[in-house]
């Protein structure tokens, strides 16, 4: 059965021959801008694992390893990834990561258990069959693997998320764009957004017998052309711009508070093993639900 993967290879050629692409790509290397900012409070909660002495796999981490990047500069070592290595050699020769290759994330080709921890965000929701990606990711974890990525907001029913998704439909229908019933969509470069939930992540460790999960939730507001903003920019569209995306995530926050909608990003740490107390109390600081689920009787 041929399985169809998405335009990213293309996507990350565009990035070095098509003169706006390029522009936007080289931003993802400075430090500084609003982009950024975005990217590093979702990988905020990392800092929770990282202790200078962990190895780290990221994959779908195209975009010359940002993510590897970021837990280079907080103290632990990390093996950067993707479809395509074409950024990540870039990557490489400008110092911004020191290890990296070209790995289809349903087909990872190290040995189990190569790496302490396993990073994928923003990224499984490009992946045609997602689970099998999930299952490799753990197959190469000692410790565990860390999923941020899109909410499934439409998993949770309930009256004020109901008139919540009512409303967004009636919006986009006036707005003259297409309805994807039920909430599904799909992005330019052609794949499905696999999108997550709560309840999906706990049900794949309990098929394994595994019961130690955390999750964390965020709202994530994305502006166009924010990659090229600085924060410390003094240009009045510029100031504008990035107290829109602040306001955006506060009023979205408080959407969230009120339980008329669900956070747009949620994260989770999958546990091969039970966290010792140390790391618990790390995953309190840096705000992570830590559960421990039911075990099964029966063995």
């Amino acid at each position: 059965m041929e399985i169809k993967y998405d335009k990213h290879k293309d996507e990350w050629d565009r990035c070095t021959s098509n003169l706006e692409r390029v522009k936007i790509a080289e931003a993802w290397l400075e430090d500084g801008t609003l982009d950024k900012w975005r990217h590093e409070r979702m990988l905020f909660g990392l800092n929770a694992l990282i202790t200078g002495e962990n190895t780290w796999l990221t994959v779908g981490d195209g975009r010359y390893g940002t993510d590897a990047n970021y837990i280079l500069k907080n103290g632990d070592q990390a093996h950067a990834t993707d479809m395509s290595d074409k950024l990540l050699k870039i990557g490489s020769k400008l110092g911004f990561i020191n290890s990296s290759g070209e790995e289809n994330a349903e087909n990872l080709s190290f040995e189990d258990e190569s790496f302490d921890y396993v990073l994928i965000k923003e990224a499984f929701h490009h992946c045609p069959r997602a689970w099998i990606a999930l299952h490799e990711a753990f197959r190469v974890c000692r410790k565990g693997v860390v999923l941020i990525e899109p909410n499934d907001i439409y998993a949770k029913k309930g009256i004020r998320k109901t008139i919540t998704k009512k409303v967004k439909l009636i919006l986009k229908l006036l707005k003259g764009k297409k309805k994807f019933n039920q909430g599904y969509g799909f992005e330019t470069v052609g794949n499905f957004i696999y999108s997550i939930n709560q309840r999906e992540i706990e049900k794949f460790l309990l098929g394994m017998h595994y019961r130690h999960v955390a999750f964390k939730k965020i709202n994530d507001f994305y502006l166009n052309g924010g990659e090229l903003i600085k924060l410390n920019s003094k240009n009045f569209k510029d100031i504008l711009k990035i107290q829109l995306m602040k306001k955006s995530i506060m009023i979205l926050n408080l959407f969230t508070f009120l339980g008329f909608e669900d956070s747009t990003i949620l994260s989770a740490i999958l546990f091969k093993e039970a966290p010792d107390n140390e790391t618990i109390e790390k995953l309190r600081k840096f705000k992570w639900d830590y559960n421990i689920l039911p075990k099964n009787p029966y063995i």
